[in-house]
């Protein structure tokens, strides 16, 4: 059993698709008896031409922002409370990411690839490819955006296995563009458990789960990298359950001891 806890991966109704307010979240973590939460929802976006689904409005971008100030005040005899989001790496944006940070005050980003730039220039969604060779197009998007020194960490970097192909050589590739990446930026890599809670599905390769991918942290493992385990909760009641176990237990199987906290400054 885990013994120090901390998650900085959390979201809230807000999003869309999540259960519970801010301090439902809060609650369960202390009943879990974490030391450190942090929220990351997912951020919006402020043209609304950028509209993809399964986030906040950007109206609602302020409230989020004081509310989770308003509570890191109210329990900070008790639990330490990270302000965060979580957004895509899309480069017209890069002012926006920086803007987050420096005007308004958000204390990480967290890179979640949901949408990247395909071969042809355009917004494509990571959970339809097409074929194993857009998951090199993933990898290099991921690949600019950690580039920036914007972002903590990169959120289920593995979550383009989850497309319904067998492990090729484009999966490797891909994993080693962002693996050495992560090495060469310092960026922490995110080992996801809501891909434990998503079940074990059926590939052309035999049964798995979407993600934690173990050939891809085969491949992480051999790397001076930083890991760093999230919930990636939805629910107030998965901000530390069995999944998050599991995940600690198969991380640290591979050989990696993953760190637990994001080191914000």
């Amino acid at each position: 059993m885990q013994t120090i806890k901390t998650n900085f991966h959390t979201h809230c109704q807000r999003c869309k698709h999540a259960l519970g307010c801010e301090e439902d979240y809060i609650k369960s973590a202390l009943s879990s008896g974490l030391t450190k939460l942090g929220f990351s929802d997912h951020a919006p976006y402020p043209n609304p031409d950028a509209d993809f689904g399964n986030r906040m409005d950007f109206h609602e971008l302020n409230d989020y922002l004081e509310t989770v100030e308003e509570l890191s005040e109210k329990y900070k005899e008790k639990i330490v409370i990270r302000k965060g989001l979580e957004i895509e790496y899309l480069p017209k944006y890069r002012n926006y990411y920086e803007e987050l940070l420096a005007k308004w005050n958000v204390e990480y980003l967290l890179l979640g690839e949901h949408f990247y730039i395909n071969a042809r220039g355009e917004y494509a969604n990571t959970y339809e490819m097409t074929s194993t060779e857009e998951y090199v197009f993933y990898a290099r998007t991921v690949v600019e955006g950690m580039k920036t020194g914007l972002f903590k960490a990169l959120a289920h970097p593995d979550l383009y296995l989850l497309n319904p192909y067998a492990w090729d050589d484009n999966c490797k590739r891909a994993a080693d563009l962002i693996i050495d990446t992560a090495v060469s930026t310092g960026t922490i890599l995110e080992y996801n458990a809501n891909g434990f809670r998503r079940g074990l599905r059926p590939y052309p390769d035999g049964t798995r789960y979407p993600y934690p991918d173990e050939r891809f942290w085969y491949l992480a493992a051999k790397a001076p990298i930083k890991v760093i385990v999230s919930s990636d909760c939805h629910e107030p009641k998965y901000v530390w359950d069995d999944a998050m176990e599991l995940a600690y237990e198969k991380l640290q199987a591979s050989g990696i001891r993953p760190v637990m906290d994001l080191e914000m400054q």
